[in-house]
């Protein structure tokens, strides 16, 4: 197995470690919504039960409103708790990619990558860029490729890129563009697999 394979394993364990963890969390968030409102509908058919007979419509329907403006809110607060569950998964993820960064293996990544990049090239003009944060690997990476490298002026956190001008192609092989695919992909929909 690869570095690549290995980084894209140890994303996917990752990934799917975080998302039982959410799910886990989520499931028993909606049973305590859920609880919430079996209580809440309980409290107002008891009410509505002691009402007087001629106010009994106006009652179901007051009951009616104020459940269908509770389940709202509760779908307001479940999509809030959501949105920040999936930023802690994905600032846990960008922690971690920044730890992997300091490490060597993620010298041998980019080199792997520099090298997928001149392969795809086949020989034409490539220009090749690492991100600000590994200027620092820019010289002994230069060495091991054999091919000039230069630091783009746009951080993209890490990873590589390379631009193939004659063939307006861009190579990108950077974590930003990783994170920023997963990130729109990324769904608490469980589905019936999932579920049964």
């Amino acid at each position: 197995m690869d570095l690549e394979e290995k980084v894209t394993l140890f994303n996917e364990i990752v990934m799917e470690s975080q998302k039982k963890k959410i799910r886990d969390q989520l499931h028993t968030f909606e049973a305590s919504l859920n609880d919430i409102l079996e209580d809440h509908k309980r409290e107002e058919r008891s009410k509505a039960a002691i009402e007087v007979e001629t106010e009994r419509e106006n009652v179901r329907k007051e009951s009616n409103k104020e459940v269908a403006q509770l389940q709202l809110q509760l779908q307001r607060d479940l999509g809030k708790q959501q949105q920040q569950l999936k930023e802690d998964v994905f600032r846990q993820v960008r922690e971690r990619l920044e730890d992997f960064m300091k490490t060597p293996d993620y010298v041998h990544l980019l080199e792997l990558q520099m090298r997928h990049a001149i392969s795809v090239a086949g020989g034409e003009d490539l220009v090749l860029y690492v991100d600000p944060v590994d200027a620092d690997k820019v010289e002994a990476l230069q060495k091991r490729i054999g091919h000039d490298i230069s630091v783009s002026s746009r951080p993209f956190i890490g990873g590589s890129r390379g631009v193939v001008q004659s063939r307006k192609l861009l190579i990108d092989q950077s974590f930003l563009t990783r994170l920023e695919e997963e990130r729109a992909n990324f769904s608490f929909d469980r589905s019936k697999e999932e579920i049964q």
